[in-house]
């Protein structure tokens, strides 16, 4: 399978697009070319090292450690994966990441547990998987030479043992069952590109274009997070399924940051009057532009010969990936028997890390307004007087309280506190407000009040 933008910008060449796209999610209101400008990208910035200064730490306990995990990474796993597993664990702890969950492609030839890495390295626990069958699957031990026939057969030989097992690719699958799962993407990188049309169009056309190509080396040098950002969306579909299911079981939802380190050009010379654009990872034939059919690419040519290198664009180094999105998990040790359980029970909360650290965030239940939890996300208590929800986060966003999928308060705050009226599932959303846009920051799991 093919680089998922190299697949859509390939399909969009010739499709028509207007102007500008009117479709924008909530929060939003830039399209994402319009994100791409350099005031905008600059106003980005200068917000996060605004919420940066504001951070404080939070003083409500979950009774947890917080630690940042990456489900759905690939390393040398395919033809169309161009980084390495130590290149991973490289950017694991440049980005103070804890756990790398990897999901390999299956081949035949290979064993995505026996012959991948497990264990701590260098204090980076990583924990053997495979993207299969629609799933992220982590079973406990290889499953290289069994066999399964159907969806059912696999999620049960996957959680054999203690295996864990998460739907992937939502938008693909908005009628697939989820009772036997530990949980879903409610959150994917290569998702949230899929609707980004004008965009996609635009980038096919940026890399001849002399002013376009500058904006983007430009903003690669000094804005490289905020330039990976631009495309970032709440994914409604995804998340009201979520919400459909969770109200008939527990459904731990997951970051997937898809990250292949493979999504980069090289545009060379290919003669005195063309250029030629070819994949940085799994090329196949190159796209050749001409002067007749771009003139300005005269400007990128120059008086340089065939075959050299104009520029070389690499937007998804495993750092950039890594820093981007991620699950924290909040568990008593770093252990993988720990973090199995913990995503199990859906003890963990999915966070847009780039805009600001949110360690710490907690969203538990107690009583009396104490400070003691009987229930923190991911898990269960009884309804009765007293019962309050608590929500507490190292920066002041716009925090929602949703009940059954409905938002029932709101406000924007560092903190909510909220007495429960009636059972269901309870779960938390914050926003934060960067360049006049509202982005979604913290999804947490859920609390579920049963009846008395």
């Amino acid at each position: 399978m093919r680089n998922h933008m190299i697949i859509v910008l390939c399909a969009l060449a010739l499709l028509p697009i207007q102007s500008r796209e009117t479709n924008l999610g909530p929060g939003r209101k830039y399209t994402t070319v319009e994100r791409l400008q350099p005031e905008r990208l600059r106003a980005v910035h200068e917000d996060r090292l605004r919420l940066q200064r504001q951070r404080r730490e939070v003083t409500l306990s979950t009774g947890y450690r917080d630690f940042r995990a990456i489900l759905h990474a690939h390393a040398e796993d395919a033809s169309h994966t161009g980084g390495t597993r130590p290149e991973l664990l490289a950017a694991a702890l440049r980005t103070n990441v804890h756990i790398i969950m990897l999901t390999d492609h299956v081949r035949p030839q290979r064993d995505f547990i026996d012959d991948s890495w497990r264990g701590l390295r260098q204090g980076v626990l990583f924990i053997p998987g495979a993207e299969a069958e629609g799933f992220l699957a982590y079973p406990q031990r290889s499953i290289k030479n069994e066999k399964f026939s159907g969806r059912e057969d696999y999620i049960a030989l996957i959680k054999r043992d203690g295996g864990n097992i998460f739907l992937s690719h939502v938008e693909e699958k908005a009628d697939w069952a989820t009772g036997g799962l530990d949980g879903l993407e409610i959150y994917n990188h290569h998702s949230d590109l899929l609707d980004e049309r004008e965009f996609l169009r635009w980038l096919r056309e940026a890399l001849a274009d002399p002013d376009r190509l500058r904006l983007l080396q430009n903003a690669l040098a000094y804005y490289p997070q905020e330039f990976f950002g631009v495309t970032q969306d709440y994914l409604t579909p995804i998340i009201a399924k979520w919400d459909r299911d969770l109200q008939s079981h527990p459904l731990t939802g997951v970051a997937a940051n898809d990250c292949h380190h493979n999504q980069g050009y090289i545009i060379r010379v290919a003669a005195s009057d063309a250029i030629e654009i070819s994949e940085r990872v799994d090329p196949g034939p190159p796209r050749r532009v001409t002067t007749k059919q771009s003139p300005r690419i005269a400007e990128l040519i120059g008086d340089r010969k065939p075959g050299d290198v104009i520029t070389e664009l690499d937007f998804d180094p495993y750092e950039r990936s890594l820093g981007y999105v991620t699950t924290h998990i909040l568990a008593r040790n770093l252990t993988e028997s720990d973090v199995r359980e913990a995503l199990r029970s859906g003890r963990a909360y999915v966070s847009h890390d780039w805009l600001a650290d949110p360690t710490g965030f907690a969203f538990l239940a107690t009583r009396s307004r104490s400070d003691d939890p009987v229930a923190v996300m991911g898990g269960e208590t009884a309804h009765a007087d007293g019962l309050t929800l608590r929500v507490a986060a190292p920066v002041a966003g716009h925090i929602r309280l949703l009940h059954n999928g409905k938002v029932i308060t709101e406000r924007s705050a560092e903190s909510l506190d909220w007495t429960v009226k009636e059972p269901g599932v309870y779960r938390v959303e914050i926003w934060l407000e960067v360049d006049q846009e509202r982005r979604p920051w913290i999804y947490s799991n859920s609390i579920r009040v049963r009846p008395m």
